[in-house]
């Protein structure tokens, strides 16, 4: 639990830091934990707590990842009591992320906050930037992200109970932000719940798999970005069976004259640039189609081959009644 704390405030820093320095363009001076040991207990249990520089004026930051109910007005009687004890610094709120109408709330009461990637509000320093707002999302036929699909296809496969959001970054290779807007773009959509125990934020499914699945089957989109053809390679070998192929492994139908595997798309170039792979050829045997995907296909399948519910959305529409039947048998795979 202690290692997590640490991360998830590390990575807050970092965040913090990042943006401070984007969107003011001068370096955020200082940046340090602060020893609490003369702050009441129940400001360092609630908030780790940190100091630096924004533009020469010393800061206090209170870093929170938490999802604690606290009010605007909570948080402001938390500010003003760790300004008593640092008089000559500015006290800033810092979060990962905030409702909108919580940001007005904040302001209605002069406090302080940063949400990194969103919005920096400190009256005393005269600065208020806020970004473009994505809204909640109104049409339950829009797509879910890349991340948050596949944290809803981990949950269908069985694969995903309670975890925290470090944990969840951690497994699935994502930043802390990143996977931090995941979790926001599911709680939107009202697929998961957020469960407090002590300092960690847990994510939970309202839904069993099938639920689940049905729920969110409109919002879910084939992986496939790009297709593409290369000669065959023996570092090939290594990357999951996909389309086709992959097909022929869950079920019973024929395996296809060439041979498909899945990357993500973000390794591509570097693995096609490792391994000398030419996408431009002449046909003639010795071919294979690559499908690179919007997350890592190695994440949810196994050591051959890509799991079946990517692999179901991944397959385009068909008459053909072999291709079908062999879909409908994807989802029984996956208990469906």
């Amino acid at each position: 639990m202690l290692d997590d704390r640490a991360n998830v405030r590390h990575a807050m820093m970092r965040m913090l830091r990042d943006y401070v320095e984007q969107v003011l363009q001068t370096p955020l001076e200082s940046l340090e934990d602060i020893e609490g040991k003369h702050v009441p207990a129940f400001l360092t249990h609630r908030y780790d707590l940190a100091a630096g520089k924004i533009l020469g004026k010393q800061c206090v930051f209170m870093l929170s990842d938490s999802l604690e109910s606290d009010t605007p007005a909570t948080i402001s009687k938390h500010q003003d009591a760790l300004q008593r004890h640092f008089p000559d610094s500015l006290i800033v709120f810092v979060t990962d992320r905030l409702p909108t109408h919580n940001r007005h709330r904040l302001i209605s009461h002069h406090v302080a906050f940063i949400v990194p990637g969103n919005q920096l509000y400190l009256p005393e320093l005269a600065i208020d930037l806020r970004e473009h707002f994505r809204g909640m999302r109104e049409s339950p036929g829009e797509s879910l992200s890349p991340a948050s699909q596949l944290l809803v296809i981990a949950a269908v496969l069985g694969q995903l109970e309670q975890a925290t959001p470090t944990e969840l970054a951690t497994r699935f290779r994502y930043s802390v932000m990143s996977m931090g807007r995941a979790i926001a773009e599911l709680e939107a959509v009202e697929l998961i719940r957020i469960e407090q125990a002590g300092r960690s934020r847990l994510l939970q499914f309202y839904n069993s798999p099938r639920d689940l699945w049905k729920r969110a089957r409109t919002q879910l989109r084939s992986p496939v970005r790009k297709r593409r053809q290369v000669n065959w390679g023996n570092a090939i070998a290594e990357l999951p069976l996909a389309g086709g192929s992959a097909l022929s492994a869950w079920t019973d139908l024929s395996e296809p004259r060439i041979d498909t595997r899945a990357i993500a798309a973000s390794r591509w170039k570097d693995f096609a640039q490792a391994h000398d792979l030419e996408t431009e050829h002449r046909w003639g045997g010795g071919e294979i189609e690559i499908e690179t995907w919007s997350y890592d296909p190695r994440l949810l399948g196994n050591d051959r081959c890509v799991d079946p519910i990517s692999l179901w959305l991944s397959l385009p529409e068909t008459v053909d009644d072999r291709v079908v039947a062999a879909k409908d048998m994807l989802l029984k795979e996956a208990g469906l």
